[in-house]
């Protein structure tokens, strides 16, 4: 498993429909002029689903189909089993039975947008990862959350428990 960022994903991205801006600060003489933008900047309306769509199609062009549970899920039959890649927004991790498969993957990424490798995914939207081969298991956790959760509520020095209700406890509508 092999993390990715989109390095300035939006900027990276044809508009369809036309949108204008005013003229940026500086540039003399534009009091009454406007600049269409061809591609997306950061902090358009329509930037993030531009972006999405743009590399929809990079997916599906390389034989990736979205997830009919989660759209930003893509699954790809490979030799091996399965490729997935999980998207969120820019950031994406990508999961397969060997490295080679992943490296085309990223391959194929890298020749529509500049990539930033991130290396093995370790920590993404909060959430550990941790994933042994040899073992067999993936681990995610959210510690720092567990973390920042009992500091907000002081509960710092709370006795630990094995079960946090009491034994017997019957519980009603």
């Amino acid at each position: 498993m092999e993390q990715l960022d989109a390095d300035t994903a939006f900027l990276n991205t044809e508009l369809k429909d036309r949108v204008y801006m005013d003229v940026p600060f500086g540039i003399e003489n534009a009091k009454n002029y406007e600049c269409q933008l061809n591609k997306a900047i950061y902090g358009l309306k329509q930037a993030a689903s531009a972006w999405n769509k743009t590399i929809h199609r990079v997916f599906l062009g390389n034989g990736f189909k979205s997830c009919g549970a989660d759209q930003c899920v893509y699954v790809k039959h490979s030799k091996n089993g399965f490729i997935y890649v999980c998207l969120y927004v820019d950031d994406m991790i990508i999961a397969a039975k060997t490295s080679e498969e992943i490296r085309i993957v990223k391959n194929a990424l890298k020749n529509a947008f500049k990539m930033k490798e991130l290396g093995p995914a370790k920590f993404i939207l909060g959430m550990e990862i941790e994933h042994d081969m040899t073992a067999g298991t993936l681990m995610i956790k959210q510690t720092r959350y567990i973390d920042d959760v009992v500091e907000r509520f002081g509960q710092e020095n709370a006795k630990p428990v094995d079960n946090p209700c009491a034994v017997g406890l019957k519980l009603s509508k």
